[in-house]
């Protein structure tokens, strides 16, 4: 797998002169560091991973949500969640990047199911997107939308609002 960083630095938790201006300048979280050393982990019991690149990491309260790239079967996937879960102690979604918006999103909201994403031009002439959601499923984002749109707003590039319908 690709990671950000150096596989000696990750490993090490000792950053290089590189590296570290990787983390100082926000490319690269400190709190990505653990999450790289579990892959790199992983990749000799999971072959499969050798294939990938790692993007980024978010946490959402007591979720870690990994962004991978390149194809990964869905079976693949559960078992890379399961297998993280085990080893950083919480609930781990991992989410391929991808150049559509909707998938993307309906992968981040997931199990909530998305009704549509509507692109709304306000009158300033910005853009802001309305991720409309099923108003059954507010239990699953309720307690955590404002981070949710936070992180699709900073993913996206676009302010973004969540709205249950």
């Amino acid at each position: 797998m690709k990671y950000p960083l150096d596989r000696i630095c990750v490993k090490s938790g000792v950053l290089c002169a590189s590296c570290q201006r990787k983390v100082e300048s926000g490319t690269v979280s400190e709190d990505e560091i653990p999450v790289m050393r579990i892959l790199m982990d992983l990749e000799e019991e999971l072959k499969f991973l050798k294939k990938g690149e790692y993007v980024r990491s978010f946490r959402i309260s007591n979720q870690v949500i990994v962004m991978l790239r390149n194809g990964f079967e869905p079976g693949e996937i559960s078992e890379l969640e399961r297998e993280l879960s085990q080893k950083l102690g919480d609930r781990v979604k991992v989410v391929i990047e991808t150049g559509d918006v909707k998938r993307l999103i309906e992968q981040l909201i997931a199990p909530a199911s998305l009704i549509g994403v509507n692109q709304v031009w306000l009158p300033s002439g910005s853009e802001m997107l309305n991720v409309r959601v099923s108003r059954r499923d507010r239990r699953i984002l309720g307690r955590n939308k404002e981070e949710y749109e936070k992180l699709l707003s900073s993913l996206l590039g676009v302010e973004t609002r969540i709205i249950f319908e």
